[in-house]
């Protein structure tokens, strides 16, 4: 008899009233979304008859439940499996036991993570692919036998078909969840219809599903256990919850004494955490184990706590110990595992080099005192060395440091944010007030505000928490929105400015490698809200050579984030950053270019090739 066959199913009660309530929804998504054509077809009833109207309300039906329908990218690097022979000849054995389908791909991913997915098929009922995602800091972390206990968690799900009810949990989820919480001055009559709907069913639904969700974890921890060991599962987990819970705290610390001493990102990130975590003490092992055992449980959460977990599986708690010399990956990959842990380093480095080189110069300038001081003599950037400073160090001198400049300056937002930010890093619940009394002083700090109060509540708060914050987020998000709308056309008319010398050097030094951009320009100017609140905008201009970019960097979506980030780095929270990147390939506006020469300064990077030479002049932005 397999494992498979040993384990309890789930009540069928559960799973039909899931599964009801999933097609139910579905129906109602493609029905509301179906009003819009309604008319066309009644107009196709009355002119040619019902036969053809019916035959449209067909075709459109299933025209607009395949355009509804979410899509998932699984991105990774496949792994064949003349890569890895020694995993695979172990995968199938446990394949095998647990009496599983076969596995179309494995992929590998970046994530200190592992997941079973299974593509929907027809209605998620017949044919998909499964694929099992398994990060390459898994086999890094963790020895073979708690990999391969990992590995068979996820098989089980698979045994157990659980992907089949997840695909259309995950399709209603991903359709109906925008609609609970949008906001009902946007939502046009259908919008609003659906908002009605999901604020009904949607709770009741996500609760559901998270149950269920849960349930299966068990049942998938259970059938892990009887195949591989339960001790060794429960060793997993608890090894990648003390890891999240240092790369939030001691990890971060030692990132920042890097930052501070090189101005190169490490290029072998995962070895750098798993001999951190390594040569952590029993004592800090302990408070990270503690702090991820202090996370309340949710209703909503789709996976159960640590304790719970190990609770079923029979085993107790335990600080583990990375002793062994050798990780999962050079035992099961061999002479491959170099090669994609390289890989695995390389991807990590290459996504945070550009801001990590601008936050080291920012770093090197505050230690070395080279910012200017204030007219009156006074440091101006006596909060940038304190906030450095408790990035560095982050032990409790530097936040008493933190806390008594607090009090010194009581009307200072940005002191008071900073002071809560500190706190909040650390998991102390009182940052949430002290956040709050910043955004208070100074509302502009509203949406970075709730966001790090959100960071929090996301691993310690409650469903309600949440729920409120991120409502608060949401209507902060909402008031800048005009100035979003406007912002580009205020450049073509209103004052600009260069950024301050001090920044616009950082910068300059931080692109110093970057061979991709040809022409930077960067100004700043005062714009007001609805609210007559007024901001500092930071604007940065950049045109790319799109021959010098890989695939994932000529997504333009990409290059924002990233050059958004420089400006974060360089400017308070209580400042707006904002980028529009150009292509080579593409029109710059003359008129922009014109406003750019009457800025003194603002030009960080010449072009060396001509700007809009042989392309057709559209003067727009």
């Amino acid at each position: 008899m397999t494992v498979a066959a040993q384990a309890q199913p789930h009540p069928f009660s559960q799973r039909a009233t899931l599964a009801t309530l999933a097609v139910l929804a579905e129906l109602t998504f493609v029905g509301a979304s179906m009003l819009g054509w309604l008319p066309l077809i009644i107009l196709q009833g009355v002119f040619l008859g019902p036969v053809v109207a019916t035959a449209t309300g067909v075709a459109f039906t299933l025209m607009t439940w395949w355009i509804v329908q979410p899509t998932v990218s699984i991105t990774g690097t496949p792994l064949p499996r003349d890569k890895a022979p020694t995993f695979f000849r172990a995968l199938d054995d446990l394949r095998q036991q647990l009496d599983a389908p076969s596995i179309d791909h494995v992929v590998l991913i970046d994530e200190p993570n592992a997941a079973a997915y299974q593509s929907g098929g027809f209605l998620a009922l017949a044919g998909g692919r499964r694929t099992l995602m398994l990060g390459v800091p898994l086999l890094k972390l963790l020895s073979d036998r708690e990999l391969l206990a990992v590995v068979a968690h996820e098989l089980g799900h698979f045994s157990r078909r659980h992907g089949r009810l997840g695909h259309w949990i995950y399709n209603v989820r991903a359709k109906w969840d925008i609609y609970l919480d949008s906001n009902p001055a946007r939502d046009g009559g259908i919008d609003r219809l659906r908002r009605w709907i999901a604020s009904a069913f949607l709770p009741r639904f996500i609760r559901m599903s998270a149950s269920w969700s849960r349930a299966c974890e068990f049942e998938a921890d259970a059938l892990a256990a009887q195949a591989t060991s339960g001790a060794d599962l429960a060793r997993a987990l608890t090894k990648l919850e003390i890891t999240d819970s240092l790369m939030r705290s001691d990890l971060r610390t030692r990132l920042g004494e890097l930052q501070a001493a090189s101005i190169d990102a490490p290029r072998t990130f995962w070895n750098v955490v798993r001999e951190s975590v390594r040569d952590t003490g029993t004592a800090q092992l302990e408070a990270a184990l503690a702090d991820a055992r202090r996370r309340p449980p949710r209703r909503n959460d789709s996976h159960p706590a640590l304790d719970d977990r190990a609770q079923a599986l029979g085993q107790s708690i335990a600080i583990p110990h990375w002793t062994e010399p050798v990780c999962a990956g050079e035992l099961l990959f061999g002479a491959n595992w170099a090669t994609e842990l390289a890989a695995a380093n390389t991807r990590w480095h290459e996504k945070t080099a550009p801001t990590w080189r601008l936050q080291h110069l920012k770093l090197a300038a505050l230690q070395a005192q080279q910012w200017p001081t204030g007219a009156s003599g006074g440091d101006v950037h006596a909060l940038e060395r304190l906030l450095a400073d408790d990035a560095i160090n982050a032990t409790d001198e530097s936040l008493t440091r933190l806390e008594r400049h607090a009090q010194a300056h009581p009307s200072d937002a940005l002191t008071q944010y900073g002071l809560g930010r500190a706190l909040l890093q650390r998991a102390r619940t009182e940052g949430i007030e002290q956040v709050r009394s910043a955004i208070r002083l100074d509302k502009r700090l509203a949406v970075a505000g709730y966001g790090e109060i959100l960071g929090h509540l996301h691993a310690h708060g409650t469903e309600a928490e949440i729920r409120e914050f991120t409502k608060r987020l949401d209507l902060a998000a909402e008031k800048l929105d005009k100035i979003r709308e406007k912002l580009w056309r205020h450049l073509l008319k209103e004052p600009l400015s260069p950024l301050p010398l001090w920044a616009a050097q950082l910068l300059s030094k931080a692109i110093d490698e970057d061979d991709a951009i040809d022409g930077c320009w960067a100004v700043r100017t005062d714009i007001a809200n609805e609210a007559e609140l007024v901001f500092t905008v930071n604007i940065l201009v950049v045109r790319v050579r799109h021959a010098k970019l890989t695939v994932e960097e000529a997504n333009e979506d990409v290059l924002i984030e990233r050059y958004a980030s420089y400006l974060g780095t360089l400017f308070p929270h209580n400042e707006l950053a904002r980028v529009r990147v150009f292509f080579d390939t593409e029109v710059m506006s003359p008129r922009l270019l014109e406003r750019f020469a009457q800025v003194p300064g603002c030009e960080i990077r010449t072009p060396t090739v001509p700007i809009n030479v042989g392309l057709i002049k559209i003067d727009s932005l």
